[in-house]
């Protein structure tokens, strides 16, 4: 065999075990993504298959740059109060529970068409969160259908969603131009305003409604907290036993152990005798922590300098994926945002109580109860910096200069004018309004970075050199070819449905970007395979890897509201298995019609 030819084979083979477990690793979601890729992007660059002078060339990408201003441009209309008059108006005009769905999935699809998906979903979650309270409607009828809503609407332009802008680059590579903007709403206008309308007349029916008052109640009561309270010196707990304390409790107040002198959780039996100055956890409802530390002589847990502060109404907030704790513990809180807000216990999904508050590791998804030590104006700033994002159970919300809204409006649409009238490349557009909205103070120098989402940029920055590999060495060219000899029995029909099933089950089990990323070669060179329209295929590609509805993990949307809508790992599935078929029936005809 010809040395080369030889070499040839071997290096494929070990790109594609490489690849193997990069896919595997992404399913099995125990390390963060962007630390996977670039772990593997450094294999890739040791073996040599990746030059050194290349490795970060993704950076550079278009496709990052754009994904990049997106999120500064989505974080800029948020700041202006576009959202919150949304809120506004819809609590004005509601009235029924099928009209709230209606409104509200058309408006996260009309949102995420324009800026990016999850932050169009993360600034309607408090607003649907909200109006549930103040209707008393149970949230998980709203919830899923709200994150769909916003996966479908990013299907409908170019910027919508991130798959969206790297297949539109990646067409750049095969044909004269790129995706116009609105190229993508001829499958993704039909395909959302069905999918949204099969959710309000029959998807929501297929979702678990947990009752308010069941065991797994909803986030939105917040009723469960870990707190740690000190037993005061004229406390009429010393010298009680632990069984007469929890005789007292009622129902959604448990004790569940005490703090030693080591500083580890312990276990109180009920003969267990209470002593001053002793340190109990309370498995309690924030609203009854004043009234516990009245009636039986308690105090909080907290740092000298503020146990005298009697001013600690709860806030809650949820940590968002993006969130800085996310794998962090109270130690980094502390530093991070500690001298400005207290962390005064957690919600979780699931939560087992076996350590303190202080040894938990954050996740994406967790309710903090946190007291604030400064000025109230200043709490939106602090929650902005750890990636949090306040519920509205207690009317708590970011303030918000809402005399900036048009402004604002109006320099997103005249970028978008120039996008879609030629007149200026979507980077330049787009950098153009990111300027205009720091001119105005709606992006500042101090906070313009956190409002980046690093680890998708990351990712996709590591991946698409990690991608060009596969075409380079000859693994995109090999993979095609044996799909392209199907074609011979199948007809073009059957190979966009095999693409698009394919693309949709990558989604769903590991980050959409990298899906098209990895996707898109194959389906382009798989197209001139068979001799038909690239476009059609990479449409295809587009479509299937913005539908990731079958798991929680698929999609930081669906991620984002698993706890405050009681969801479980295997609701998801329930409405999005019929969702993700009448996906299917409705594109591919209509890529079909358009794009063959």
């Amino acid at each position: 065999m010809d040395f080369t030819l030889f070499k040839l084979i071997t290096d494929q083979s070990v790109i594609s075990f490489l690849m193997i477990i990069l896919i595997g690793l992404f399913i099995w979601g125990r390390f963060r993504y962007d630390a996977v890729s670039l772990i593997m992007l450094s294999l890739f660059v040791m073996f040599g298959f990746i030059p050194a002078r290349e490795a970060f060339s993704g950076l550079g990408h278009p496709a990052v740059v754009t994904v990049a201003l997106v999120l500064l441009i989505s974080k800029g209309l948020e700041k202006s109060g576009f959202i919150s008059f949304i809120g506004i108006k819809i609590q004005q005009i509601i009235n029924s529970e099928m009209q709230f769905i209606l409104i509200l999935c058309f408006i996260a699809a009309f949102l995420s068409s324009f800026m990016n998906n999850i932050g169009a979903m993360a600034m309607l979650l408090p607003i649907t969160i909200s109006i549930c309270q103040k209707m008393e409607w149970n949230p998980s009828k709203f919830l899923m259908p709200l994150a769909f809503s916003s996966i479908l609407g990013g299907m409908n332009t170019k910027i919508g969603t991130p798959p969206n802008i790297i297949i539109s680059e990646i067409r750049g590579e095969y044909s004269s131009s790129e995706f116009s903007f609105f190229d993508f709403a001829f499958a993704g206008v039909p395909v959302s305003v069905i999918g949204i309308l099969f959710i309000m007349l029959i998807g929501w029916r297929l979702i678990p409604i947990r009752p308010i008052n069941s065991v797994n109640n909803p986030l939105i009561n917040l009723d469960d907290y870990l707190v740690e309270m000190i037993v005061n010196k004229n406390s009429a707990l010393i010298n009680k036993r632990a069984y007469y304390i929890r005789n007292l409790l009622d129902t959604d107040t448990s004790l569940l152990g005490q703090i030693d002198k080591n500083e580890k959780k312990q276990e109180v039996h009920g003969n267990q005798k209470i002593h001053e100055g002793q340190i109990l956890i309370f498995k309690i409802n924030p609203d009854y922590i004043a009234e516990i530390q009245k009636e039986l002589g308690l105090s909080l847990n907290l740092e000298k300098d503020i146990k005298n502060n009697e001013n600690l109404a709860g806030i809650e907030a949820i940590i968002i994926p993006k969130s800085r704790l996310v794998g962090r513990k109270y130690s980094y809180f502390k530093r991070l945002i500690g001298g400005q807000l207290s962390l005064l216990g957690f919600w979780r999904r699931g939560l087992k109580y076996r350590f303190r508050l202080s040894n938990e590791v954050f996740r994406s998804g967790d309710v903090l109860l946190l007291a604030n030590r400064e000025n109230k104006d200043k709490i939106g700033e602090r929650l902005e910096l750890a990636g949090l994002m306040p519920l509205w159970q207690r009317e708590f919300d970011i303030v918000k200069d809402t005399s900036k809204i048009f402004i604002a409006i109006a320099i997103f649409l005249l970028s978008l004018m120039a996008i879609i009238f030629n007149f200026l490349p979507i980077i330049v557009a787009f950098l153009l309004c990111v300027l205009a909205f720091t001119s105005i103070k709606l992006l500042t120098g101090d906070s313009i970075y956190r409002h980046i989402d690093w680890p998708v940029v990351v990712l996709l920055a590591a991946m698409i050199p990690i991608g060009n590999t596969l075409t380079d060495y000859g693994i995109t060219s090999s993979i095609t070819s044996y799909l392209a000899s199907y074609s011979k029995v199948l007809d073009v029909v059957w190979i966009l449905i095999i693409l698009m099933v394919i693309t949709m089950f990558l989604s769903d089990v590991i980050n959409n970007a990298a899906t098209a990323v990895i996707m898109a070669p194959i389906a382009a060179n798989l197209a001139i395979e068979t001799g038909q329209s690239v476009d059609a295929f990479l449409m295809c590609v587009a479509v299937g890897a913005s539908c990731a509805f079958l798991s929680p993990i698929g999609h930081q949307c669906n991620t984002l509201v698993m706890g405050p809508g009681n969801y479980k790992f295997g609701d998801y599935w329930k409405l999005g298995l019929p969702l993700e078929i009448l996906i299917i029936c409705i594109s591919i005809p209509i890529i079909l019609f358009f794009w063959i």
